[in-house]
């Protein structure tokens, strides 16, 4: 197959053919408004006025929990991202151990491990009361 047969032509619908649509009129090319060079470069710097906010609240986010985790020592709590809790008993740049019964140690990526805070009790959490049967 050759290159020729490859390309589209580009040959408008013959008249009359159901679907199409006839210009009455031709347009003149010359009675459009000029465009302003800045118009080419809206969707960029809308896509960037999108972005930029969410990439600096990310950046930001990634930086407090390297913090947070550069500020973990040996048995210290802590809460995998996979929900484990347990107690940390040593940590690298890469690896975590971390104790999470008497007798099982894992290993871990360090990167999952946070630091694990005991949850405030909540009001609208209470203890549910027995219903008494009156009737």
């Amino acid at each position: 197959m050759t290159n020729d047969l490859l390309l589209a032509q580009n040959v408008p619908p013959k008249a009359g053919v159901p679907g199409t649509v006839q210009d009455s009129a031709p347009v003149a090319s010359g009675s459009a408004a000029p465009q302003s060079p800045l118009a080419g470069f809206m969707p960029i710097l809308m896509m960037l006025v999108i972005f930029v906010p969410f990439f600096l609240l990310m950046s930001r986010r990634q930086k407090k929990e390297t913090q947070a985790r550069a500020s973990l020592k040996k048995g210290d709590r802590v809460m995998t991202n996979a929900g484990l809790i347990g107690e940390l008993v040593e940590m690298d740049d890469r690896i975590a151990k971390v104790k999470i019964s008497p007798s099982v140690t894992v290993q871990i990526v360090a990167n999952t491990v946070s630091p694990f805070t005991e949850p405030a009790p909540s009001k609208e959490l209470k203890e549910a009361k027995p219903a008494s049967d009156k009737k």
